[in-house]
């Protein structure tokens, strides 16, 4: 009898202790759509986003609904998935069909397709995990032409091209993640060619740049939310250096805590 009332205790006070989770993050204006963070306060109104590896448009579709968007570029490899982008959402945004790449690498780029669609990618090892489907040519896309088509300016970018984000931040030009004021990014550090050191190496070089980090899902790297203070005046870049370090704090008690990230 008195172990059933202290596990129904146990759990009232964990249900509560998560709605105050939640109650402070929504106090920081942090948002979430399909696994992506970023401050929504941040967000100019209307924005301009661009979406990598934007697969069927979750998250586009989620932002849209709650966000004024003045323009939007969505990119996608998988030619299937780049044409049904279009139909849904070819008027209400920019969609480019191919793979984003790091440097300034023109031309195309084998694109292997795997029978899980959320695995395919420009790794064909990434690939293999789930089986491979075939294989594709596709244009390559570099972050520069994405800011040129978007007028120099992103206010939010997304990234989710299975694995190929670390080759894209690392070998960016300044002037571009200069461009940029929030990046919200899934790093891929499971399977090889990449390791957690490579994810690493793209921290200290955002920091460098003037990005703070956000890690929802600490100390996992699948929710990355970098930034920009460079486009802050001096106050308030005092104060997102406190939210970013409150919001940190709470992701980390929360996984020491409850045994998780942010997702429920």
């Amino acid at each position: 009898m008195l172990q059933g009332k202290l596990s129904q205790l146990r759990l009232k006070a964990r249900s509560l202790c998560k709605r105050i989770f939640h109650v402070l993050l929504d106090r920081l204006e942090i948002r979430r759509f399909k696994e992506h963070s970023f401050f929504g306060s941040l967000l100019p109104q209307p924005a301009i986003v661009a979406d990598f590896g934007a697969h069927r448009g979750e998250f586009f579709a989620a932002l849209k609904s709650e966000y004024s968007i003045s323009r939007a570029l969505l990119v996608e490899a998988n030619p299937t998935l780049a044409a049904t982008l279009k139909d849904t959402f070819g008027k209400e945004s920019d969609v480019l069909h191919g793979a984003v790449v790091g440097g300034d690498n023109k031309g195309v780029v084998t694109f292997t397709r795997s029978t899980n669609p959320e695995s395919s990618s420009i790794f064909r090892e990434w690939s293999a995990a789930y089986g491979i489907a075939d294989q594709v040519d596709v244009p390559a896309i570099n972050l520069s032409t994405v800011i040129r088509e978007l007028g120099g300016r992103v206010d939010l970018l997304k990234f989710d091209i299975e694995g190929a984000e670390v080759d894209v931040l690392k070998e960016a030009r300044a002037s571009d993640l200069a461009s940029c004021g929030q990046l919200t990014v899934e790093f891929h550090d499971r399977r090889p060619p990449l390791t957690r050191r490579d994810v690493d190496d793209v921290c200290r070089r955002m920091r460098s740049e003037g990005y703070l980090i956000v890690k929802p899902n600490w100390p996992n790297v699948d929710d990355v939310l970098f930034v920009n203070l460079k486009s802050m005046r001096t106050i308030k870049r005092i104060e997102f250096r406190c939210r970013v370090a409150v919001a940190n704090a709470l992701f980390i008690i929360r996984r020491r805590i409850f045994g998780s990230g942010y997702s429920l």
